[in-house]
């Protein structure tokens, strides 16, 4: 196996906390299937037949219950526990170090994308990359709307990339935040690549593509916590670091493996010797800008791969997760799953209407006169005469009572929405119940209950 799967699924997922209260991210239903089946469809589709996936242990038995009762898995999943919650994604690397054998393939469980991930790993190969990243433009659409529960949406978090003139290898990255007024790039990065391209918009996904020596420097150099903000802009920027000359001399009284030495990271970067001597016949010409070899004698590269075009999203969001619910049918059709938009035990009365665009899913019964749009209705719900439903999700065994309004809000299970309530934006948490004839409108209503 050229790349070992890795799926992260232990975080808390602290941005849908008004969700997972009762319930880990992973399992969040998307389409009424939980959020990280996305990436083990994706790793079938590609031909792995065989993942890690990170959990918490007290996730676990949940994540695998609704897998087994929500779809049909073929991958066979190593599921992998951490002791700590708070551990870090670059702290879980070093947490399964023993189990890592190969090549790393790093995907978030909040994931959805149709890409090839093929495509991926031919830029990781053809450049033996020490990491290889997917970047993506954000669909707007999913990341601009008012989350329900909100007055008003939260900016977007954006990141500055640096990219050579095939736009393929990662010069620098820095975030939005950090940049106050101008963006700094060292001249010696300039003098090897004076053709480069600084390119916003782009958000990272969050799927690495990562050398083994990359998790044996992470167990040494244990103050890099995270992927995302700490160990990917430290591989950027050592890409352009050599080895001092103080550090390959050991001085007087000091001993031979000294602490530098240790720390180095280019005494780990590794070069597979057949992907080496591909590069050595590689023409002088495979860049613009002096005589050196294209790779300028760099032992560690980043790349990235954008998507352009496609589906590429993280339901990692309450504007996000609501929002690619609403728009279910579109993510089926882009990632080639076949779903009917009713399941064949769903009990319809007559004179109600569910719109192609919806997901209804088994054992729901739907009274009388009941018009449903752009939303996904989960198992076992019961839902009475003369509701309306639009833009909103109903996860499993809710009740909505005869008369109600339901418009761009989110149900967590096993809550009870009485007669004639008109709910508007709002996010209403597992097992709440709602007064009759209650108006709500951009509230979140998470009161803790027991469910």
């Amino acid at each position: 196996m050229e790349f070992q799967p890795i799926i992260m699924a232990a975080g808390p997922g602290s941005r849908l906390a008004e969700l997972t209260s009762k319930c880990p991210k992973a399992a969040l239903l998307i389409g009424n299937r939980p959020m990280v089946w996305y990436p083990i469809n994706m790793l079938e589709k590609a031909g792995f037949e065989e993942a890690i996936i990170i959990v918490d242990m007290d996730g676990q038995a949940e994540i695998q219950r609704v897998l087994t009762e929500s779809c049909s898995v073929k991958l066979h999943l190593e599921y992998v526990t951490v002791s700590n919650t708070d551990d870090g994604t670059a702290d879980v690397l070093r947490e399964i170090k023993s189990k890592i054998k190969t090549d790393l393939l790093i995907i978030p469980c909040d994931l959805i994308t149709d890409i090839s991930l093929h495509n991926i790993a031919n830029l990781h190969r053809t450049h033996d990359a020490s990491l290889t990243m997917l970047l993506s433009s954000l669909p707007s659409q999913f990341y601009e709307s008012v989350a329900p529960g909100a007055r008003s949406k939260k900016p977007l978090e954006k990141d500055f990339f640096g990219f050579d003139e095939k736009r393929e290898r990662i010069l620098f990255t820095q975030s939005e935040a950090d940049v106050a007024e101008n963006i700094s790039v060292k001249k010696s990065i300039f003098k090897k690549h004076p053709y480069m391209c600084v390119k916003s918009g782009l958000t990272d996904c969050h799927l690495y593509l990562m050398k083994k020596w990359v998790v044996d420097y992470l167990v040494e150099n244990e103050s890099l916590a995270y992927i995302r903000t700490e160990l990917v802009p430290h591989l950027v920027r050592k890409q352009f670091s050599k080895t001092k000359v103080k550090d390959r001399l050991p001085q007087t009284n000091q001993s031979v493996i000294s602490e530098n030495q240790k720390m180095d990271i280019l005494k780990f970067s590794t070069e597979d010797e057949y992907a080496a001597d591909i590069r050595d016949m590689s023409s002088w010409n495979d860049h613009h800008g002096d005589m050196a070899d294209c790779y300028h004698g760099d032992k560690i590269r980043c790349y990235g791969y954008i998507q352009e075009g496609g589906l590429c999203l993280r339901t990692n969001t309450v504007s996000s997760y609501s929002e690619a619910n609403r728009q279910i049918q579109k993510i089926f059709t882009h990632t080639g799953i076949e779903t009917p938009h009713l399941h064949p035990s769903v009990v319809l009365q007559k004179k109600s209407q569910v719109g192609a665009d919806c997901v209804v899913a088994e054992g729901t019964e739907i009274g009388e006169k009941v018009s449903i749009k752009r939303s996904v209705i989960g198992r076992n719900c019961k839902i009475g005469d003369h509701v309306q439903i639009v833009n909103s999700t109903l996860l499993d065994n809710v009740i909505v009572e005869d008369g109600c309004d339901i418009k761009g809000s989110i149900i967590s299970r096993k809550s009870v929405i009485h007669q004639k309530c008109e709910i508007t934006n709002c996010l209403v948490g597992p097992g709440q119940q709602l007064n009759t004839m209650g108006k709500y409108k951009d509230e979140m209503i998470v009161y803790t209950v027991d469910i």
